[in-house]
């Protein structure tokens, strides 16, 4: 490769690295009339734990959402907040589940389901890429994508 064409790879790799999109942070996010003001990166965990089943604030049933496995904000969730990942959140899971204890997120498909999941329920509480939050629900938290 010429020096010219080496200094475009490079140009363009640094652009790259770079792109907002790529550092999105997560918005965790609740019905607009849902008198939660603000939450915890430990009540966080406990909620999606299935360990809190009702909102601090209002005492009413938490409905939580989670992103698809495949979505790198799941990933960033589960690692940075929850403090489990891959096989360990799975077994863990599994365990909660056939226990009988407590009730885990349900699953979507995308951010955009989430946004109208909790958009129309008052019960609801999920994440979502924080460049995609709008006037339909309320942010409690945001956290910076690692």
């Amino acid at each position: 490769m010429s020096g010219r064409g080496f200094s475009r790879a490079i140009t363009l790799l640094a652009s790259l690295l770079f792109i907002p999109w790529a550092w999105a942070d997560l918005a965790i996010i609740v019905h607009p009339d849902n008198p939660q003001q603000s939450i915890s990166k430990h009540e966080l965990r406990l909620i999606f734990l299935g360990r809190m089943p009702l909102f601090p604030t209002s005492g009413e049933e938490i409905i939580a959402f989670d992103l698809p496995e495949s979505d790198s904000g799941y990933e960033t969730f589960y690692r940075n907040v929850v403090e489990l990942e891959g096989t360990r959140l799975k077994r863990y899971r599994a365990y909660y589940l056939f226990s009988g204890r407590g009730k885990l997120p349900r699953p979507t498909d995308s951010n955009a389901t989430i946004l109208q999941q909790v958009a129309d329920n008052e019960r609801a509480i999920g994440y979502v890429d924080s460049r995609l939050v709008n006037e339909k629900v309320k942010v409690l938290l945001t956290l910076p994508e690692r």
